[in-house]
């Protein structure tokens, strides 16, 4: 009687646990990878390294600087520029995020001492040589989950961490036609909810490319997770970015001047 008294006792105690598990949707998923990876201020040092498949090797250092927009809890502004080697030096970018509208970007090319505002359509454009476009590096800090339809297809283990896996659709009008991904897989990690792998589809729904984190820390008094590397992997070319960041510093207040247009024409 007693073991059945214990069994009964355990039963009431984990169903709470058990029915949160299994009522967890895809949406639910990504609502709780947003909460956890939300900050005030970040900013850091970044290497790139284009990896050609051919061998071929070419180093970019930049710098960034993060801040969440007051207007909404999940925008930011967030500027990108590059700091060596010299023939690049002092170019940048500088995204705006919307609740209610398209993200505003604009490029700055010293050489030119012109910046070039970034439309919508041209988003899916190669970053700098690299194999990130504008659109990877405006939905990498938050994007906008209204515009896309999430499915909870099952779990993973992946690299021994098992892994939520969620599929996105774009249900947007502009995000369908000026994305330049039909779909994409994700693998978010169910002990620490960080998105650790993404599959990105083309148009024509093949797979087109390869997100990876790596070395994710915990930063800051809050313990904010970041990667401290992510490689993105070019699955029809077999080139690869590998993206590396140091002096990360989460949450130390940066001067709303910095995320303007006349800062991001500064060298």
């Amino acid at each position: 009687m007693k073991s059945v008294a214990n069994l009964f006792f355990c039963l009431i105690f984990s169903f709470p646990v058990m029915w949160d598990q299994n009522t967890m949707t895809g949406l639910d998923v990504m609502i709780k990878y947003q909460e956890v990876t939300r900050i005030d201020y970040l900013s850091s040092t970044i290497t790139y390294e284009n990896q050609s498949k051919k061998g071929r090797i070419q180093k970019r250092e930049l710098e960034q600087f993060i801040m969440r927009n007051e207007e909404g809890t999940n925008t930011y502004h967030f500027l990108l520029r590059f700091i060596a080697p010299g023939d690049v030096r002092g170019t940048g970018t500088l995204t705006i995020q919307h609740e209610d509208k398209q993200d505003d970007q604009w490029l700055y090319l010293p050489a030119l001492r012109a910046t070039k505002r970034i439309s919508p359509n041209k988003k899916t454009g190669r970053f700098m040589g690299t194999e990130m476009t504008y659109e990877d590096l405006s939905n990498y800090l938050s994007e906008p989950l209204e515009k896309f339809e999430y499915q909870l297809i099952g779990e993973e283990i992946l690299d021994g961490t098992l892994c939520y896996l969620i599929t996105s659709l774009p249900i947007d009008k502009d995000e369908i036609k000026n994305s330049g991904y039909s779909k994409r897989k994700l693998w978010i990690a169910k002990d620490n909810w960080m998105n650790v792998k993404t599959i990105f589809y083309d148009k024509k729904g093949k797979e087109c490319k390869e997100y990876r984190a790596y070395d994710i820390t915990s930063l800051g008094k809050k313990g904010h997770l970041r990667p401290q590397r992510i490689v993105m992997n070019n699955l029809k070319t077999g080139n690869k970015t590998i993206v590396t960041y140091s002096n990360m510093k989460v949450d130390e207040e940066i001067d709303q001047a910095v995320f303007s247009k006349s800062y991001l024409e500064t060298i």
